[in-house]
């Protein structure tokens, strides 16, 4: 089925436009075609400038021919798609968005999305033998990785064992209100004291006694009374006591917390670790076209160069063929 956004015999197209603008197109049809079969596509489309047009890719040929022109053919997944326009430098493999530029003809803009990281270079034009020693010197960085996340985990339990337990402290208003009834039941539950025991024992009515139980009750009031004057003046000094509870307990708290956040880090690390490997082992079967140029410098510290490591990864991944992708999906769940 045609489709209206694109233009098909592309390659045709393309020499057409370089020689339209006075460029030798030298080996180009060539080129482009290796790119084309490397990619499983049989054909080249042009897109047409309309406005709703965007184009999400990958870079698999660019070359420059001059300041103004410079074909780019860009793998969206479904179509590979040839463009000559004024673009800067891109390298090969680059995630890219092409939008056309409104008000200008057949003139169009490319943002830079994501490059290929690590030291590596990739190539779609070249029928040259893929290396692979590559994909396992990136696997061994993982494998590094993942023994000094596990390293850390064992730190962290280490640290946790240490962690003296702090109960948390009941609020301030609790243990005050605690204390003033336990007070309370304490001096009101008191019994007679000898003289009013004397007193009882000569009341001979109701009333009589009746008057010393009222002497009695007074008194403890009273002596309630004073004990919660006395209480009120402790009040600083147990508030100062109290929140230095709760500066030990939030000190125990922080010490958790950090433990736990290294600890969930440490396990994304490592879980992102072994989808990155499951990755590479699909990738391999791909055998693109990659070498390694600067690969050293990743191995020096897999651990400081892992974010970079995971994203060349996930783009390398991003550019095999679909068919591949979702043979890794089952692996995945």
């Amino acid at each position: 089925m045609s489709n209206a956004r694109y233009q098909s015999n592309g390659v045709d197209a393309l020499i057409d436009s370089l020689s339209s603008a006075g460029e030798t197109p030298g080996d180009i049809r060539d080129k482009l075609w290796q790119a084309a079969w490397a990619r499983g596509y049989q054909d080249i489309v042009i897109p047409l400038p309309m406005p709703e047009t965007k184009i999400d890719g990958f870079v698999v040929l660019e070359r420059q021919y001059s300041a103004k022109n410079t074909v780019v053919c860009v793998d969206d997944g479904e179509r590979l798609i040839g463009i000559v326009g004024e673009f800067p430098n891109v390298a090969l493999g680059s995630k890219v968005r092409i939008v056309p530029l409104y008000g200008a003809a057949m003139m169009w803009s490319m943002k830079v999305l994501a490059t290929l990281g690590c030291g590596l270079q990739i190539r779609f034009d070249e029928n040259e033998r893929a290396e692979t020693s590559w994909i396992d010197r990136l696997r061994t960085c993982l494998v590094q990785v993942r023994e000094t996340e596990a390293a850390v985990r064992r730190q962290i339990e280490i640290e946790r064992r240490r962690i003296q337990f702090v109960t948390p402290p009941q609020p301030f208003r609790t243990e005050m209100e605690a204390a003033d009834k336990e007070l309370r039941e304490r001096i009101l539950a008191g019994g007679y004291s000898e003289e009013e025991k004397r007193m009882l024992a000569k009341a001979k009515t109701q009333d009589a006694m009746q008057k010393v139980v009222a002497i009695r009750n007074k008194r403890l009031v009273e002596a309630y009374r004073a004990e919660v004057v006395r209480f009120r003046e402790q009040i600083p000094e147990l508030r100062a006591a109290y929140d230095k509870k709760m500066e030990e307990y939030a000190e125990f708290r922080r010490a958790i917390d950090q433990c736990n956040d290294v600890d969930a880090a440490s396990r994304s690390v490592t879980e992102a670790s072994l989808k990155c490997s499951e990755q590479l082992a699909i990738i391999e079967t791909a055998v693109l076209n990659v070498k390694a140029v600067a690969l050293d410098r990743i191995e020096a510290n897999p651990k400081g160069n892992f974010h970079e490591i995971v994203a060349t990864i996930e783009l390398l991944f991003e550019l095999l063929p679909k068919r591949l992708q979702r043979s890794a999906a089952p692996a995945a769940g």
